[in-house]
């Protein structure tokens, strides 16, 4: 390992540590501009990757910078309507997969993975519904960029994207639970209010 791919792992724990902090932050301002800190710490983060040898790392670094234009778009959208329109998603999506052709190494073929992941999360991101935002990530988005950080070995990119799968996957248990919770709570007050014995 040689000191560029040791600072780019450094920037990368760096920008996981910063992404995991954002999801404690409630206001949107805030959570949107701790993201985008991370985001660009991750572009960099695969850069340094890249100049340390694993050239695979730039289709990292070119999607994550497609994270960051999607994130600005979507920011934007709340105040003009014309970047929540389909055009602006075909935007970002033709950049995402422009880079990676442009950053594929066939010596990785998993690095065209994250431009599959950004496409599932560009477009459920769009749909602005939680829900299928929660499904895209756990069930696409994030296991992509899992299979490809184990495969350029980003420390900070298996730490983040295993910390997401959880999170999500302890939402929906949290989520089951409640309604079974509910279903019970909802099937005694039944059985409360029906006739008495004889």
């Amino acid at each position: 390992m040689n000191a560029l791919t040791v600072i780019g792992q450094v920037v990368g724990l760096l920008a996981a540590a910063v992404m995991i902090f954002s999801f404690q932050l409630k206001e949107n301002k805030k959570l949107f501009t701790a993201q985008v800190i991370s985001t660009s710490l991750f572009t960099l983060h695969y850069m340094f990757l890249g100049l340390g040898g694993d050239y695979s790392a730039y289709s990292g670094m070119a999607q994550n910078f497609g994270g960051l234009l999607l994130r600005v778009v979507l920011l934007l959208s709340e105040k003009f309507k014309k970047f929540g329109s389909p055009v602006a998603m075909a935007v970002v999506c033709s950049y995402c997969a422009v880079t990676s052709v442009l950053t594929y190494n066939a010596e990785n073929p998993l690095c065209i993975l994250p431009m599959v992941g950004n496409l599932i999360l560009a477009g459920a991101m769009f749909t602005k519904n939680p829900n299928a935002i929660r499904l895209g990530q756990l069930s696409v988005t994030s296991p992509c960029w899992l299979v490809y950080n184990i495969s350029v070995f980003s420390i900070s990119g298996i730490i983040t994207e295993s910390f997401n799968i959880i999170s999500i996957a302890i939402y929906y248990v949290r989520q089951y639970v409640k309604k079974k919770k509910e279903k019970e709570k909802t099937n005694e007050k039944s059985e409360d209010n029906g006739p008495g014995q004889l």
